[in-house]
């Protein structure tokens, strides 16, 4: 009898240490399951992969920023003197091509010399002189194309003509956006056959024209030694000062969401930013703009597939 009931306590405290041991293992292994899963997901999230782009380390320049158009030198002054009476060519008293000072008899009038002796006599007004005289209104070169000894001339017929190549004259125009940034203060360099002269800002227009919105500049070269002609190709630069640039490829530029034109850049945290940019200078093969900072990390492939805001990889 004792012996049955040792057998069945045994039985009952053998089962017991089992489903302990049971429980305790089951519970190890649920935590285990948790704690492995839950390194698992961060494992998974830690491997998502960034979208990969190039990038281009790029410093600003220092350069001039200015407004360029090209135009043709005209003389300064250019003027026809015309006859107010109908008579005759006496006597060209200077040759083509010649310097002419301001008042300077050139062409002598038929009758000229009954003229001048009436008015030293004060039988003759100045107005009335004049129509006779023809003086060089001022000093510059006597062109071809005058009229010679022996022609008829009629009032109001060009007798000759003189321009005046002590300044040069350069006309240009600028658009809306940049008649702003011009005054008559702005420095000007003119290129003028790959020569470089200094210029000023003579005229600048208050009004646009119409059709094309843009105001006419008129630029002021001195040419006291007459090195430079009328009708010379050339070239203004209205320097607007000085700006930070970076050179870059026209494939790389991106739209932002208002349609403005500028890049993409890589942030220090590899975050993708848009930047707009001016365009200073547009040549075939580069382009200068300005917005950025001195040194930036601008995506130059795969710029189209990422957007603001998005981290990546380089």
């Amino acid at each position: 009898m004792y012996s049955s009931t040792y057998t069945y306590l045994g039985y009952i405290y053998f089962m017991s240490s089992f489903l302990k041991k049971f429980t305790l293992i089951t519970i190890l292994t649920f935590i285990s399951t948790l704690c492995y899963s839950s390194e698992w997901g961060s494992q998974e999230k830690t491997e998502e992969k960034l979208f990969s782009v190039e990038v281009m380390d790029s410093s600003a320049q220092t350069i001039k920023d200015s407004i360029d158009f090209s135009s043709t030198t005209e003389a300064f002054r250019r003027i026809e003197i015309k006859s107010e009476v109908m008579t005759t060519i006496e006597k060209v008293l200077v040759k083509a091509g010649s310097k002419v000072n301001k008042g300077q008899h050139i062409v002598e009038l038929d009758d000229y010399k009954t003229n001048a002796d009436l008015y030293k006599l004060n039988l003759l007004s100045q107005s009335e002189f004049d129509k006779y005289a023809l003086f060089a209104p001022f000093g510059g070169l006597l062109l071809d194309g005058h009229k010679i000894a022996g022609e008829l001339v009629m009032p109001g017929e060009k007798v000759y003509e003189i321009i005046d190549l002590n300044s040069l004259k350069i006309f240009g125009y600028i658009n809306e956006n940049e008649i702003l940034d011009v005054s008559l203060d702005n420095k000007v360099e003119v290129t003028i056959l790959n020569e470089k002269v200094k210029g000023k800002i003579d005229y600048i227009s208050p009004i646009s024209d119409p059709e094309t919105k843009t105001f006419e500049i008129v630029v002021k070269v001195d040419n006291k030694n007459l090195r430079y002609k009328d009708g010379l190709s050339s070239m203004i630069s209205i320097v607007k000062g000085n700006v930070l640039a970076h050179k870059i490829s026209p494939s790389i530029l991106a739209l932002g969401d208002s349609g403005e034109l500028g890049v993409k850049i890589i942030d220090s945290d590899d975050t993708v930013q848009f930047k707009e940019v001016n365009v200073i200078e547009d040549t075939s093969d580069y382009m200068l703009v300005s917005g950025l900072s001195q040194k930036e990390k601008i995506i130059i492939v795969g710029q189209q597939y990422v957007s603001s805001g998005e981290k990546v990889s380089y």
